[in-house]
């Protein structure tokens, strides 16, 4: 979903606001009213004002004002960001990228940061707040539940056998304040797990194959069946074997044929075996008795 860059934004620490948005700024947060919390958070019951009404009272005070918001979710490696640009209709223009955590990495789970990032970041930007606080971010966590033990030790499980420094694991999950920060941590160290896995399994894979013999068999093997097929057919001597493999393969001797030559050799010998093809009486021993034909194989 969104938009695939290369380079992970980096937060801006001296932004130098256009003097055009700032006069439209100043203008525009003069007529701003509080907004109603008409939304309710399911889980801890709390109120806050939604981002549609959010919406409603920013658009026409941005219009009001020359400005316009555009903001949309982008993805970089595995990370997902909300792009946000303000823009003066004098071409001027500011821009921020907010990264965008998932309790959940599923579809849902992105679409519900997505919906609270852009609301808070509209706020932000104009200086819009509702009544009594808008709370529905939990002020900051302090709300939500704490780590699980659970899920702290799964934690540590996987750190110590990804072979992070104990000592910065250690300070990781001493930082962390909330649960669903350890699911987040979770989430992000089952996807490097994965990744390990998977170049473990490439690795494997190139290995195995290295040691997998797809060639054709090795010619001491095929000089082998060879030798011991020209035997069976009980030739008189060694010239007359020479002269069906000269015959055959265009070699004088079979340590010169190569794997193409005996395929070749092969075919004749499945001929003559098989009595589609036979050999003049001379060709043979005094102990066989063959059939006498006019021309020898080709």
């Amino acid at each position: 979903m969104g938009e695939s860059v290369t380079e992970t934004p980096q937060p801006s620490t001296n932004m130098e606001i256009p003097a055009a948005i700032a006069k439209a700024l100043v203008t525009l947060q003069s007529e701003v009213r509080g907004l109603a919390k008409t939304g309710e958070n399911d889980h801890f019951k709390n109120k806050y004002a939604p981002l549609d009404e959010v919406m409603d009272a920013a658009l026409p005070l941005l219009s009001k004002n020359k400005l316009s918001l555009m903001q949309w979710p982008m993805t970089i490696g595995l990370d997902h960001y909300l792009h946000t640009i303000l823009t003066h209709e004098t071409g001027v223009s500011m821009q921020s990228d907010v990264k965008l955590l998932l309790v959940k990495q599923d579809p849902q789970g992105l679409g519900s940061a997505i919906t609270y990032t852009r609301r808070q970041t509209v706020m932000a930007i104009l200086g819009l707040s509702a009544k009594d606080e808008d709370d529905d971010g939990n002020k900051a966590s302090n709300h939500l539940p704490p780590p699980t033990q659970e899920h702290l030790d799964a934690i540590a499980d996987i750190c110590r056998l990804l072979k992070f420094p104990a000592e910065d694991v250690d300070k990781k999950l001493r930082g962390m304040r909330t649960d669903d920060q350890a699911i987040i941590a979770l989430n992000d160290l089952d996807r490097i797990v994965a990744g390990r896995a998977t170049a473990v399994k490439a690795r494997q894979a190139t290995d195995n194959a290295a040691k997998i013999d797809i060639s054709t068999p090795e010619p001491e093997d095929s000089l082998k069946v060879a030798t011991r097929r020209l035997k069976a057919l009980n030739l008189k001597d060694d010239a007359t074997i020479s002269k069906i493999i000269r015959a055959n393969t265009g070699k004088p001797f079979l340590k010169n044929c190569k794997p193409a030559d005996l395929d070749k050799l092969f075919a004749a010998l499945d001929r003559l075996e098989s009595g589609e093809d036979k050999l003049p009486a001379d060709y043979y021993g005094p102990s066989t008795e063959p059939q006498i034909v006019d021309e020898p194989i080709a």
